[in-house]
């Protein structure tokens, strides 16, 4: 995910770090996503946990299911003619 922006904070943890395996401050983050659906890119907001030590992201099994939902409400919103933020 090299080049990606991180849009907000959502929250810091300390704890164990699934990615480096070191325990320190792990945030919580929403980073601004696109997929292709079919011909069309669909734009959306993922969660992913981010490791600054590693400079690297992890998207849980929670996390891959809020996204999975988040990627499928785009793609419904564009085809209800619905504006995304």
């Amino acid at each position: 995910m090299m080049g990606v922006m991180i849009l907000r904070i959502i929250k810091k943890e300390h704890k164990l770090c699934l990615i480096c395996m070191e325990e320190h401050e792990v945030q919580m983050v929403e980073v601004g996503e696109s997929a292709m659906k079919g011909d069309v890119e669909i734009s959306f907001q993922a969660i992913y946990e981010y490791c600054n030590r590693a400079d690297e992201f992890l998207e849980t099994e929670d996390l891959i299911r809020r996204n999975s939902s988040a990627i499928k409400a785009a793609g419904i919103a564009r085809n209800n003619g619905v504006l995304e933020e």
